[in-house]
């Protein structure tokens, strides 16, 4: 009898086990997204539907926002076949994409080198709306069809709806549902810490060009909403798209902080010293700040704009969203998109 019962008990420690392996596999699967391989049936950012017959492997494109889809979706750089204007892309690039310096580069606007793009190997061209007009070039002068990826209008939900249908065309749609959900997490993250604050200032947000600012159809409005503040431009002005206006419509808009974007042609500095701007709130206050981040923008509608937000809630109230939080933040994102770190310091944050 003790025979038979030593027999058993061994039996059952020997399926206990395969059990627990089994979960452990299952465990490791899931944490690698699956990839899709059948036929690709989606609507494109302006609503018309948009087929393929299988998933592709290689995109050329010219539009930076667009292209940073791509590398998410990737992991990096696998799936491009060729660039706009390298010089003008970030440095991120350099850090997460393998043989960056050897990708193709195929130029911009009116400079795109059509013969470079139907020898690059692409199997498509991922555009923004505001340049489907380039899509019938595309066809006509490389053969390519192109899929319009994201909208002219941005928020915090078309950067998740472009970053679906990039994932889709590569099959990679699991791999984007973690990518949205950790988009959407350190949202609502900043979004809690921020909601108790009592102090709620009026921001505008400036653009590349000094008297440029973001208006309500951007997603540097989203941005300073997400985290209780107010965009203090006001007005109708074209969708997606900074507004020129001038010092005398800022000194009206009077806000009482000033977001400077990475890529501006000037600095925080040079408000703070120009004479037309000395009577604005967040002039004499001098709460003018560089908006992050030295590796990528954080204000492009992408899905880095999620840091964006995070940073912004560190920036307005860091009693509540501390440096360390917004580190944490950051080793999140880009351990998930590119298993790398960055320390505040390479992201230009102070």
């Amino acid at each position: 009898m003790k025979t038979v019962v030593k027999s058993l008990s061994l039996a059952m420690l020997a399926a206990l086990l395969v059990v627990a392996c089994a979960a452990f596999v299952g465990c490791g699967e899931s944490s690698t997204p699956q990839k899709s391989t059948g036929a690709v049936n989606i609507k494109d950012a302006t609503g018309a539907d948009f087929h393929l017959d299988k998933p592709v492997d290689k995109v050329v494109g010219t539009h930076n926002p667009t292209l940073n889809c791509v590398v998410v979706v990737g992991g990096g750089g696998k799936y491009l076949a060729g660039f706009g204007e390298k010089n003008k892309a970030d440095g991120l690039y350099k850090e997460v994409i393998e043989d960056w310096d050897k990708l193709e580069q195929i130029g911009k606007g009116k400079n795109v080198n059509y013969e470079t793009v139907a020898k690059s190997g692409a199997q498509l061209v991922v555009l923004p709306e505001r340049q489907k007009a380039m899509a019938k070039d595309y066809k006509d002068k490389a053969g390519l069809d192109s899929l319009i990826a994201l909208p002219n209008k941005e928020s915090f939900d078309t950067v998740k709806e472009s970053l679906e249908r990039i994932g889709a065309i590569f099959g990679e749609n699991e791999r984007v549902k973690q990518v949205n959900a950790e988009f959407d997490k350190l949202i609502k993250s900043a979004k809690d810490a921020c909601a108790s604050a009592k102090d709620k200032p009026s921001v505008v947000f400036m653009g590349d060009n000094r008297y440029e600012v973001a208006t309500s159809s951007m997603i540097q409005t989203d941005i300073i909403d997400a985290v209780g503040a107010t965009n203090a431009v006001s007005g109708d002005y074209k969708e997606g798209e900074f507004a020129e206006v001038d010092a005398e419509t800022i000194v009206k808009f009077n806000p009482e902080v000033i977001w400077i974007p990475a890529y501006a042609d000037y600095t925080a500095e040079d408000i703070l010293a120009d004479e037309k701007l000395a009577s604005v709130q967040a002039v004499k206050d001098k709460k003018v700040y560089k908006f992050p981040s030295a590796l990528e923008p954080w204000d492009y509608p992408t899905a880095s704009t999620c840091l964006g937000v995070c940073w912004a809630a560190y920036n307005l109230h860091p009693d509540q969203f501390s440096k360390d939080k917004l580190q944490q933040s950051c080793d999140e994102f880009y351990k998930l998109l590119y298993n790398k770190s960055f320390t505040l310091d390479q992201l230009g944050v102070n």
